[in-house]
């Protein structure tokens, strides 16, 4: 399976804004996009930034911010409950 370049394209530069921990312009990339697209670029985003954290950093760092996350999800869940 082929992706769109600018699926790419967008999905790189959100990555980008991202690591700079720039807010603003991944907020407007993802808002200037077509609805259908908005989804497809997201995901090419995250999986972008997994692959750049895989081969940045250690295992046991991975299973620690994968820990960490699913503690975070895991505590949204349980406020999400109480509401």
């Amino acid at each position: 399976m082929t992706v769109p370049a600018q699926f790419i394209r967008s999905a790189a530069l959100i990555t980008s804004a991202a690591l700079r921990d720039d807010d603003t312009t991944v907020h407007l990339l993802l808002h200037t996009l077509p609805p259908e697209e908005i989804a497809a670029t997201a995901e090419g985003a995250i999986l972008a930034m997994a692959e750049l954290l895989r081969d940045a950093v250690t295992p046991q760092a991975i299973q620690n911010a994968i820990r960490e996350a699913q503690s975070l999800a895991h505590e949204a869940a349980i406020e999400g409950d109480q509401s």
